[in-house]
């Protein structure tokens, strides 16, 4: 195992990190039970390069002197609120002025530094507090348990081999101390998964059972029944106490409780397993798919059938799935020791959504051998090896599909003939590929379906299909599914020209397992790259895609960053980096590569080798006029118009482009392509006519604000000689805080997520709303982004 001493990186807090590290002019208190990690947040806070601190750690001996904390502050007594203001006023660096265990603060000082905090605007010094509990003094923020994904992550960090981890995940409960003392249990045999993993921190024993034994019986059963499910360290104590007094303790939940828990401690409760309350338990309807699994978990623990055991468990573990806990979920799968098939597709599924593409391939491929019905298998199996970009590998899976009638034929020989550039053969099974996918009632029938639609060239049925998946899974609470959907929502949407629900689909995406939470971040990158904006999504996606090998994500965000290559003037760099793509970079992703032509079109013609685009614009209009949809045919004319040599020709392209985006409803397209048509009539000295095309493209570019296409709308509209107000950018009377919000509601993040971001509470969010609404005079969200758009 790693030294005890060495440096971490924070896991699963770095929103959070990020916003305290900007927190100047603001206060803070991050609220957290015991072990979240509030004092490693200040840790490493206080490591941050270039800021001033000024700090102290609350201490229980001194929690009823006066004054006693703000002494220990600043060297010397200081009597009150103004005082502790004017000793941090006078600083003129960027400071942080940090207190850890701020709940053994005296009042006194804790009121004194709430009345310094109160006037911190426009001060470079931020406040950040960290404590058990919250306080009247200042905005408040919860440190919530660590995700399994950060857990894991904070588990491979010491050393934890993969196989261990999702034991100690489950048992940690998302608290960083008991896993880092989870973790630094583990003997030798445990790691290497020769012994199974206890969370009983064996020499800890003795010391728990001797207090155990001190206490009442009376004390000692409530304390015990406080122990149970809360996190690994109570475990400890429950292990220490003997069989009897663990009865007790769950005779006495027993009689409190109601329903399935009820059930669950009236049965150990006794000192044998009974039978019927196995079947009770597995039975009892369940709240959501979390306490279904942990129900089903516990009627597996009291059945002494194996096979109705085994059944149990795996119905447990997609149940953990499907509530979103992959950790648990391979956990429960680890304990199933029947019906391989199903068990190997369960796992596939999970490898698929959060582990490696690879491992999830192997899985799925013997599902699919030992399962009477192989189709979900080899789906998924197909999948996985789209995901990575291995089509040879995609191809020759496909050969081993039984031929017939099902869905998995259909989609395989329908996604083969279009990979193949054979579209005439991709015809029909793509369409009975839909039919039936369809014609289920599950999400993945739909998914299948948006994925065959969307193959073919139909975006529009695509967008359809993939609402229905979304649907489905939301009625269901699929919530493993439910990203999956999504996918295919956010990239119909793009393909459609309709950025905001693209960015919709992908925001609530992002609560996702690892690989889709990667889609969704470059569909973000994306979905900002089509209107010229570059945001933190994308790069945040670079280390856990290249960790992965993702090719389907890499090339998204290739197809992002050229977007971006292009809107800052870079188009060499935009033609390379398409070129990297078609060369396989990424792995083979034609779907994404043909997408991108516009952009390739664009690059070549503005880098002067038009040439470099036609073989790619063919391929573009082979599949486009398979779908023959508006959006597509208006891309094809503009990229005709581009690579035209003959004026004439160009501008017939362009005319037809501009007819297609209207039927096709797309803003930001429109507006490009009306920015290109009026930069050859410029260029042709057809200035009137120019100028009109450069005013409609400004308008369509403020309405979406994109604002670095509407400043080169702009500059070209002032070039045809017509007078161009340059626009107001700044919002006069907010506050520093009101103008942030009001930028990130622009953005079109949630108030939760503001909230997340700025490091402040909800209500807080809500309050500055209201007052930003009254200040500018609007009465939506759609109207203020309108306002930032056009920084008035």
């Amino acid at each position: 195992m790693p030294v005890r001493d060495a440096v971490y990186p924070l896991r699963g807090r770095d929103d959070l990190f990020g916003g305290l590290r900007s927190i100047a002019g603001r206060a803070v208190l991050v609220r957290g039970t015991e072990g979240l990690g509030k004092s490693a947040l200040l840790t490493a806070l206080r490591a941050t390069l270039g800021v001033r601190l000024v700090g102290v750690r609350g201490l229980r001996a001194e929690s009823a002197l006066p004054y006693g904390a703000l002494h220990r502050m600043f060297g010397a007594p200081v009597s009150g609120g103004p005082e502790a203001r004017d000793r941090l006023g006078t600083l003129s660096v960027p400071t942080i002025c940090w207190v850890d265990d701020a709940h053994w603060v005296d009042p006194e000082s804790l009121a004194a530094l709430g009345f310094a905090a109160r006037r911190l605007d426009g001060a470079p010094v931020g406040m950040v507090l960290a404590s058990r509990s919250g306080s009247d003094e200042f905005e408040s923020v919860d440190l919530t348990p660590l995700t399994e994904a950060a857990a894991d992550l904070l588990l491979r960090d010491r050393g934890v081999p993969a196989g261990v981890r999702p034991q100690l995940v489950e048992l940690g409960k998302g608290n960083p101390a008991d896993l880092v003392a989870l973790a630094a249990s583990l003997t030798p045999a445990q790691a290497a998964g020769r012994e199974p993993v206890s969370p009983i921190l064996r020499e800890r024993l003795p010391r728990y059972a001797a207090e155990l034994d001190a206490m009442r019986l009376d004390e000692r059963v409530r304390f015990l029944a406080a122990c149970m499910d809360v996190s690994a360290r109570k475990a400890t104590w429950y292990a220490a106490a003997s069989p009897a007094d663990r009865r007790a303790a769950h005779a006495w939940l027993a009689s409190v409780e109601e329903g399935p828990d009820a059930l669950w401690h009236r049965a150990m409760a006794t000192s044998t397993p009974f039978a019927p309350l196995a079947d009770e338990l597995a039975a009892a309807p369940a709240v959501d798919h979390a306490a279904e699994a942990r129900q089903l978990e516990r009627a597996a623990a009291l059945t002494a059938d194996p096979p109705a055991r085994a059944s149990r468990l795996l119905a447990a573990a997609d149940a953990a799935w499907q509530a979103g806990r992959p950790g648990w979920a391979r956990l429960l799968l680890s304990k199933v020791d029947a019906r391989p098939g199903a068990v190997a597709l369960l796992h596939g599924e999970i490898e698929l959504r959060d582990g490696d593409p690879a491992v999830a391939t192997h899985e799925l491929a013997v599902a699919a051998e030992l399962l009477p019905d192989p189709a979900a298998a080899l789906l998924l199996a197909g999948e996985a090896r789209r995901l990575g970009g291995d089509l040879s590998g995609y191809r020759a899976l496909a050969r081993t599909v039984p031929a017939g009638d099902g869905l998995a034929f259909a989609h395989f020989r329908g996604l083969t003939s279009v990979y193949a550039g054979r579209h005439d053969d991709a015809d029909l099974p793509l369409e009975d590929a839909v039919r039936r996918g369809m014609a289920d009632s599950d999400v993945a029938g739909a998914v299948w379906a948006a994925d065959a639609a969307f193959a073919r060239g139909h975006a529009e049925r695509a967008h359809e299909y993939s609402s229905a998946a979304v649907s489905r899974a939301r009625l269901g609470r699929r919530c493993a599914e439910l990203p999956w959907a999504l996918v295919y929502l956010s990239l119909s949407a793009i393909a459609l020209d309709r950025i905001p629900c693209a960015r919709a689909a992908s925001r609530e995406g992002l609560r996702a397992p690892h690989n889709l939470r990667m889609e969704h971040l470059t569909l973000l990158g994306l979905a900002a790259a089509l209107l010229g904006d570059r945001v933190p999504e994308l790069d945040e996606a670079a280390g856990g895609i290249a960790e992965r090998g993702l090719g389907r994500p890499a090339a998204v965000a290739a197809w992002a960053y050229t977007c971006l290559d292009l809107a800052e003037d870079r188009p060499d760099d935009a033609l390379s980096r398409l070129e990297d793509l078609a060369s396989g970079v990424s792995g083979d992703q034609p779907v994404i590569r043909v997408l991108a032509t516009p952009q390739l079109v664009e690059a070549a013609v503005r880098s002067g080798r038009p040439e470099r685009a036609r073989t790619a614009l063919e391929v573009f209009d082979r599949w486009t006029s398979a779908g023959a949809e508006p959006c597509w045919l208006a891309l094809s004319h503009r990229c005709h118009a581009l690579t035209a040599s003959d004026p004439e020709v160009a501008e017939r392209h362009f005319r037809l482009a501009v007819e297609a985006h209207r039927r096709a409803g797309g803003a930001v397209e429109l507006a490009r392509t009306r920015l290109a048509y009026a930069t050859l009539l410029r260029r042709h000295r057809r200035s009137r006519d120019a100028r009109d095309q450069f005013r409609d493209a400004l308008r369509g570019f403020e309405n979406v604000g994109a604002t670095r296409f509407a400043d080169r709308a702009r500059a070209g509209l002032r070039a045809t000689g017509e007078t161009v107000d340059v626009p107001h950018r700044s919002l006069a009377g907010l506050t520093p805080q009101q103008d942030a919000i009001t930028r990130l509601v622009a953005a079109g993040e949630t108030n939760k997520e503001i909230a997340r971001r700025l490091v402040i509470s909800h209500r807080t969010v809500d309050h500055h709303l209201r007052n930003i609404f009254t200040a500018l005079g609007v009465r939506s969200r759609v109207e203020l982004a309108r306002r930032v758009a056009a920084g008035e």
